[in-house]
């Protein structure tokens, strides 16, 4: 079975599109997202009826969870407080429930999949250090682990008791320790303005990173059009 994993949407309608169609395309039966649907981006609504569309499984996300407990929101920088204040009015019981299903942390195929570091994902640690990576994979109990929260697309496989970041997008796992940061579908801050999401292929073992262009110009006019910080906007074609 091929599964499409995928984080950090933000919001961002046309980002999530484009990689469902990819995600079909590559013969993807199953969506699985890491969390953060909501926040930043212009169309929370519609991320989360398209992914209940699709019948996703979802982890929850730092942002998710500012939706269930609004006092959170205060929390957040002042680029997120705008579109998390938005949402919260937009959202309704019914797309709150759909947040409510999904756990900090999910375990399924001897992986771990989770927002955050997949030992404490509830404390919403993002594993961007090296220390940290190092860190997480050394207590792992699992041979296999997605996460998002980074916005960065990239590749751990431990050997010899350290953690390597490998150059290639694609890596067949089984005989060694992986961790893959996924990606960000809406948001991604790795340089490479396309969406991303990870393939996970079950059956024959193997993960692979992948990118999809969409109509970032769309996405940006819409932040436009909600007066949010033109940062917001701007860095959706930079990647950053």
């Amino acid at each position: 079975m091929k599964i499409a994993v995928l984080a950090d949407i933000h919001a961002n309608l046309e980002a999530l599109e484009a990689v469902l169609i990819a995600a079909a395309n590559a013969g993807a039966e199953r969506i699985i997202c890491l969390g953060d649907i909501v926040g930043y981006g212009p169309d929370p609504l519609g991320c989360i009826y398209r992914l209940k569309e699709v019948e996703a499984q979802i982890v929850l996300g730092n942002h998710d969870q500012a939706m269930l407990e609004p006092v959170r929101i205060q929390s957040f920088n002042l680029l997120a407080r705008p579109s998390l204040y938005q949402a919260c009015e937009m959202l309704g019981e019914e797309e709150r429930d759909f947040l409510r299903q999904g756990a900090f942390r999910r375990v399924e195929r001897n992986a771990a999949l989770s927002h955050a570091n997949p030992l404490k994902p509830e404390e919403w640690e993002p594993l961007l250090m090296y220390d940290r990576v190092a860190w997480c994979m050394s207590h792992l109990k699992w041979p296999l682990a997605f996460v998002g929260h980074t916005h960065e697309a990239r590749i751990y496989c431990k050997m010899r008791d350290n953690p390597i970041p490998l150059t290639s997008a694609t890596a067949a796992v089984g005989n060694h320790q992986f961790l893959v940061s996924v990606g960000s579908v809406g948001q991604p801050r790795d340089g490479d303005w396309r969406s991303a999401y990870t393939l996970w292929d079950t059956d024959e073992q193997w993960v692979e990173l992948q990118r999809v262009e969409y109509p970032v110009k769309l996405t940006q006019q819409k932040i436009d059009d909600l007066s949010y910080p033109n940062y917001l906007a701007e860095r959706l074609a930079k990647g950053e």
